[in-house]
């Protein structure tokens, strides 16, 4: 049965997991980021989630507040979070350097696992589709999955100091 999966699988699903694996490699290099940089594919992976669950949003009127809930409670729980050891703020370039972690590979591979497993069932247990019960816990683990991700960036972005008041002084002193 497994092997009647694999091959019954689309093959773009092949493509779209060898670039997040790519994505995830790249993750566990130690670089220097922008915010943007930083924040994209945390960003990208909350989009799938989204799309991931739009027939569900669609016909379930609790799935998204069931996303939203699972999606606050772990993004509050991850963006309190210190930063990965040897994540700091460089003045110099403007950028954060993030040290090389398997931690942003695990939750790709765990947010696409989700989204693969639930096809699966799918197409295994149609009715599934219509189960308000089925269709309320994949959404609470779309936001719990999604915010663990974007909840390392902010705890990176926390490490910039924040901009203090506009004085006169202060706009004086820029060039």
């Amino acid at each position: 049965m497994l092997l009647t999966i694999l091959r019954h699988t689309p093959t773009w699903v092949w493509g779209l997991l060898a670039t997040l694996v790519a994505l995830g490699l790249l993750q566990t290099r130690a670089r220097d980021v922008t915010r943007a940089r930083l924040l994209a594919l945390p960003l990208a992976m909350l989009l799938m989630s989204l799309w991931s669950l739009a027939p569900a949003f669609a016909s379930t009127a609790w799935a998204p507040g069931s996303w939203g809930i699972g999606f606050a409670a772990a993004l509050a729980a991850t963006a309190r979070l210190r930063p990965p050891p040897g994540a700091r703020w460089r003045a110099e370039t403007l950028r954060w350097h993030l040290p090389g972690s398997w931690a942003p590979m695990a939750l790709i591979l765990a947010i696409f696992s989700l989204k693969y497993g639930v096809g699966v069932a799918l197409g295994l247990q149609p009715s599934w589709r219509t189960d308000a019960g089925f269709q309320l816990a994949i959404a609470a683990l779309y936001g719990i999955l999604n915010a663990a991700l974007l909840g390392r960036s902010l705890s990176v972005l926390r490490l910039a100091p924040r901009p203090g008041p506009l004085t006169p002084q202060a706009m004086a002193a820029q060039p």
